[in-house]
């Protein structure tokens, strides 16, 4: 009962967890089916009674939602997450994962948000 009462509470940081789990990438698409497993695995490993770690989940939450909206982020973070490299003495490889897929992210989003400035006619 704890477990089930943990989950919830998990799910209740990740507002787009069903929309995740229950998206459908192509058929020939091996990375996205990896990224929403990786998610999954992810957000119920973590503990839950680290800030750190529920602020990494609802990022990683944000981000997953991107990649299925986004079909321009999705190429890129397709191309990105294979050149992804970790360290041989990592303790917790599945998270040094999701900070990577993270960083690709916020990469991306500095990277494609431009500051538009607006001129004024006198």
């Amino acid at each position: 009962m704890i477990i089930l009462n943990v989950n919830k509470e998990i799910i209740s940081y990740c507002p787009n967890f069903y929309k995740i789990i229950n998206w459908t990438p192509y058929e020939d698409d091996k990375i996205s089916d990896k990224i929403v497993k990786l998610y999954q695995k992810y957000i119920f490993k973590i503990d839950i009674n680290d800030n750190e770690d529920i602020e990494r989940i609802k990022q990683l939450d944000q981000v997953v939602n991107k990649y299925i909206d986004d079909f321009a982020f999705r190429k890129e973070m397709q191309k990105q997450i294979v050149t992804i490299k970790v360290a041989k003495n990592a303790t917790d490889i599945l998270k040094e994962i999701i900070k990577s897929i993270i960083k690709i992210f916020d990469n991306y989003e500095e990277y494609t948000t431009r500051v538009i400035y607006i001129s004024r006619w006198i």
